[in-house]
């Protein structure tokens, strides 16, 4: 059997061929019926085309002129643009309809050593791989039990250097976001600001079924407005955790005003703006972020739990 190449030769070293007039006009006239065909198709995809764009456009106008969609198209336009983050020093709140939690960082850098490529402990913070990731985690099992959490990654840090501002007041420029959220969601029941300890491993992490968690603390501050309810919130959550998960909790720490000039024993923690406030220590500087989540997982427990008895 011959191929392909050797076919070609044959044909090339063949003699010329010399076709019949009327087979030469048979040909002509079946390539022009093929053209004109090919031409027919195309100019009716064209007008195909064409009218589908004036029936698409007539029935949008109509929509919009009869029906309101106008209404829709500007939601669905401030939707998108309420989604994209905004580049400036103002809150990057996840916003949720109705929610029951509040959650934010005022010292937004902390940071885990296991994290980060630098080891020392005085220097364990970052802008982006922070306290924040814990926050989103707990935000996430929360919403897993429908519940409406609301979870701000504002970089208050950032608004004290862009406003040259002394580090003592990071609270108050914390708290202002804590107001404004308060204002906006009148159905409120917890509010809580995730940190962590500076203390050591050994000091921050317990096993419980035969992994190691990330333990926690509550901080007070006795002078607050509402230092009662805000000890009341504290010491259930922590009788909560004490009951269900034995030594998870480390315990509510009291801080009050020092004589001192130590900026954070002279803060209310912001516990003076609503008396379910929570100031929550979750693990420590050298607790890896797989611990800090596994802690996570049990407080959200917990926290379903207690959202039901302050209701």
């Amino acid at each position: 059997m011959q191929n392909d190449n050797e076919i070609f030769e044959e044909i090339k070293r063949s003699t010329n061929l010399n076709p019949r007039t009327e087979f030469v006009n048979d040909t002509r006239h079946l390539l022009v019926k093929k053209a004109n065909h090919i031409r027919k198709v195309s100019k009716i995809k064209k007008l195909s085309y064409y009218w589908s764009v004036v029936i698409a456009t007539v029935a949008i106008t109509a929509w919009i002129s009869l029906f309101g969609g106008n209404q829709y198209i500007l939601k669905s336009f401030h939707n998108v643009m309420s989604a994209i983050p905004k580049n400036n020093e103002e809150s990057i709140t996840a916003s949720n309809k109705n929610p029951s939690v509040f959650i934010y960082h005022t010292h937004t850098t902390e940071s885990f050593t296991p994290l980060l490529e630098n080891k020392n402990l005085d220097e364990a913070y970052d802008e982006n791989k922070n306290i924040t990731m814990v926050g989103a985690e707990l935000t996430s099992e929360l919403k897993k039990k429908n519940i409406n959490v609301l979870h701000s990654t504002t970089d208050f840090h950032k608004i004290l250097r862009n406003r040259d501002l002394d580090y003592s007041k990071i609270f108050d420029i914390s708290g202002k976001e804590v107001q404004t959220v308060l204002d906006k969601n009148k159905n409120l029941k917890l509010i809580i600001d995730i940190h962590r300890d500076s203390q050591l491993k050994d000091a921050t992490t317990i096993r419980i079924d035969g992994k190691d968690v990330a333990s926690v603390s509550f901080v007070v501050s006795e002078n607050s407005p509402n230092f009662k309810e805000n000890r009341k919130i504290a010491n259930l959550f922590h009788q909560k955790l004490e009951k269900k998960y034995p030594g998870l909790s480390r315990g509510v720490l009291l801080k009050e005003k020092s004589r001192t000039n130590n900026p954070y024993k002279q803060n209310f923690y912001n516990q003076d703006l609503f008396a379910n406030s929570l100031l929550l220590q979750i693990g420590g500087v050298e607790n890896t972020i797989d611990e800090e989540n596994r802690s996570v997982e049990l407080l959200a427990e917990i926290i379903d739990e207690l959202l039901i008895e302050i209701d």
